[in-house]
């Protein structure tokens, strides 16, 4: 089976309210977490949701999620706490652009 190219992942991703997050273009982004038992996982898909006003960060709920996340070398993510996030595939899924991110532990 065939890959799309899905070209360059975003260089930022900033939460805009709970579990959507745009990008540098202003395109709209769905972030769900998938826990293991011994790590976390964010799935995040470009999906074109309607925007209203930003959510304020002290008025969004307690999330494993990031406030924001940052490219960074080596194909992952730094997020504003300064933890990095592996990305274990950039790809096209049925049509949507995916990122599966892995946080990596703290050294």
């Amino acid at each position: 089976m065939a890959r799309e190219d899905v070209g360059a992942p975003p260089d930022h991703l900033w939460v805009h309210q709970e579990g959507v997050y745009r990008d540098e273009y202003q395109r709209t982004w769905v972030a769900v977490v998938e826990e293991e038992t011994s790590f976390i996982k964010a799935r995040v898909q470009q999906v074109q949701v309607p925007l209203g006003d930003a959510t304020k960060p002290s008025h969004l709920l307690t999330s494993q999620l990031p406030l924001m996340w940052q490219l960074y070398p080596e194909e992952r993510y730094m997020d504003n706490n300064s933890r990095l996030w592996q990305i274990q595939h950039h790809l096209m899924v049925r049509g949507v652009q995916e990122l599966l991110l892995k946080l990596l532990p703290d050294d």
